[in-house]
């Protein structure tokens, strides 16, 4: 585990055109969004004193109501806030589709003989595996809804209980204790989805829900390891990004220069994000190659084809 760990820091740290392709994707996706958001601050607080407050990260309620009532002065409250909602679910999805596509150029990178970046390799990658991923994306959403809504009915289940109850405090620690499992299985998840999609890459599989399960047997079989990686790389990442993130918190962004500063600080926090997830896609395929065994293609298929028949 510890040297899985190390092996995908390495690589993942020498894959710096990788990360800086990531980050440029990133960059453009983002456009669309900040560019207009950051004209409507400056046309409608420049020269007052919200200017300073917005641009140093201070959402001001006076600044966004009177926005509200001066932009959308006739609108319903909650037909604005249907379409805000509506926004971000096209936003939500075109960005998962995305990572969908990168997935499968990372995982040709590094699944390759070298390990080496590409833009060719990268981009057969994703164009080879989308639609298989993308199969697994939708196969996993399944998964992701039997634990948000089994969180959902516990949590019903205690508020139910402290209405009834004198003492507030049992209820609290028990959500909380909610809480955790469900954070717990929503990693446990997305660790099966990274697993899923290193199997089919590396043994050439398409039955992506049969794959699926694999990946869950093989994560849950060898469950200190597996979940452990996925812990010490996730408790990396965020160190990382917080240390980042305080040296942004740093700037003080009361000039125009402030803000570039401010912004470039904040894209090496996003770049630390893409590092972080190389580093997840390497140290396991490291692991995944140390405790499963990897047939050949042909090989795979004809198993897979044999256990077909003889169900």
């Amino acid at each position: 585990m510890i040297k899985s760990f190390l092996t995908g820091m390495r690589q993942a740290s020498g894959s710096w055109k990788m990360i800086l392709l990531l980050l440029g994707a990133n960059i453009l996706f983002a456009l669309p969004l900040a560019v207009p958001i950051f004209l409507l601050m400056a046309q409608t607080a420049g020269g007052t004193v919200f200017a300073e407050r917005l641009y140093d990260d201070n959402l001001n309620a006076i600044w966004f109501s009177d926005l509200i009532n001066e932009r959308f002065a006739q609108a319903s409250p909650v037909t604005l806030a249907l379409q805000v909602a509506a926004m971000l679910v096209v936003v939500g999805s075109a960005y998962l589709l995305v990572n969908t596509l990168f997935a499968g150029g990372i995982l040709e990178v590094y699944t390759s003989s070298d390990g080496r970046f590409t833009m060719r390799k990268f981009w057969a990658g994703c164009g080879a595996y989308f639609w298989r991923f993308f199969r697994l994306t939708l196969i996993a959403a399944i998964f992701y809804a039997i634990v948000v809504g089994g969180y959902a009915l516990v949590r019903w289940a205690i508020n139910k209980v402290d209405e009834k109850a004198a003492a507030e405090q049992p209820g609290a620690l028990v959500g909380f204790a909610a809480l955790l499992v469900l954070l717990l299985l929503i990693s446990v998840v997305n660790m099966v989805l990274d697993y899923a999609r290193i199997g089919a890459v590396i043994n050439e599989r398409r039955r992506m829900f049969r794959e699926t399960f694999k990946a869950a047997r093989l994560a849950l079989r060898h469950f200190a390891r597996t979940f452990g990686l996925y812990v010490i790389i996730g408790v990396a990442g965020l160190i990382l990004f917080s240390f980042v993130f305080w040296l942004r918190s740093l700037v003080h962004q009361t000039s125009l220069g402030g803000v570039i500063l401010a912004v470039a600080v904040g894209q090496l926090a996003i770049a630390s994000r893409m590092w972080t997830r190389l580093t997840y896609y390497s140290a396991q395929i490291n692991l995944y190659r140390s405790i499963a065994p990897v047939q050949a293609p042909e090989v795979a298929e004809s198993a897979e084809a044999a256990s077909s028949g003889s169900s």
